[in-house]
C-alpha cells in the first residue's frame, strides 16, 4: 500500500512538472498529455487512500479532483472554454467545502472567513474594470467559493490541529494563490513566467489536498 501511494505521488509530481514545462515551452503535445494526466494521477492517489478508509472526507476530495480534471481539460484551450473550465473548478471548490465541513463547523473561524472574503472582494473590484460584463457574475461567484474553501480549510486546521488538516489548509492556500495570480494575469497584466507562477502552486495545492486524505495523516 505504501509503495503504491509513493509511486502514484512520484508519477503525479513528474506529470505535473512535464505539464508545467510544456506550458512554458508552448509544447502542445506535452500540455494535452500531461495537464490532464497529472490531475488524473492526483485523483488516483486520493482514490487509493479513500479505498482504505471509505470516509466521506476523502470521497468529497476525490469528487473535487474529478471536477478539477474536467476543468483542466477545458482550460487546455482557455480562450474557447474559459467559462466551462471556471464552472468545473467552481464545483471543485464546492466539493472541497463539503469535505472540510465533515468534521468542522462552518465557518470554522469567522475572522478567517471574513478576511478571505475581504481579500476576494478587493481583488474582484480591482479587476472589475477589465472583466467582460458577461464574466462579472461568474467570476464573483467563483471568488466567493474559492475564498470560502480556503478559509474553511485554514479554520478547520485551527480547530483540529492535525497533520491532515494542516496539509489541506496549506493546499487550499496555494490554490487561492494560484487562482488569484491566474485572475490578475488574465484580466489585468500579463505576468512574467505566468505559467510557472500559476501552475506550480496549483499542483502543490492539489497534491497536498490529496495527501490530506491519507489514513496516517492525523
Amino acid at each position: 500500500m505504501i509503495h503504491n501511494s509513493t509511486t502514484l505521488k512520484g508519477l503525479a509530481i513528474a506529470a505535473s512538472l512535464l505539464a508545467i514545462a510544456g506550458t512554458l515551452a508552448g509544447n502542445f503535445y506535452l500540455i494535452v498529455i500531461f495537464k490532464p494526466l497529472s490531475t488524473l494521477l492526483i485523483l488516483a492517489l486520493a482514490l487509493h487512500f479513500w479505498r482504505r478508509v471509505k470516509q466521506a472526507f476523502a470521497l468529497w476530495i476525490c469528487l473535487g479532483l474529478l471536477f478539477s480534471f474536467i476543468g483542466d481539460v477545458f482550460l487546455i484551450a482557455p480562450d474557447k472554454y474559459f467559462v466551462p473550465g471556471l464552472a468545473a473548478f467552481l464545483f471543485t471548490h464546492l466539493c472541497y467545502i463539503v469535505a472540510f465541513t465533515r468534521d468542522a463547523k462552518f465557518p470554522a473561524r469567522w475572522l478567517v472567513w471574513l478576511t478571505f472574503l475581504g481579500i476576494a472582494a478587493a481583488n474582484f473590484f480591482l479587476l472589475r474594470p477589465n472583466l467582460p460584463s458577461a464574466l462579472a457574475l461568474p467570476v464573483a461567484i467563483y471568488a466567493l467559493a474559492l475564498s470560502t474553501m480556503t478559509a474553511q480549510a485554514i479554520g478547520r486546521f485551527l480547530l483540529l490541529r492535525t497533520s491532515a488538516a494542516k496539509l489541506a489548509a496549506i493546499g487550499a492556500f496555494f490554490f487561492f494563490i494560484s487562482d488569484t495570480l491566474l485572475a490578475w494575469d488574465r484580466f489585468h497584466t500579463a505576468l512574467l513566467l505566468a505559467s510557472a507562477f500559476i501552475l506550480v502552486p496549483y499542483y502543490i495545492a492539489q497534491i497536498l489536498i490529496a495527501l490530506s486524505t491519507r489514513p496516517s495523516a492525523s
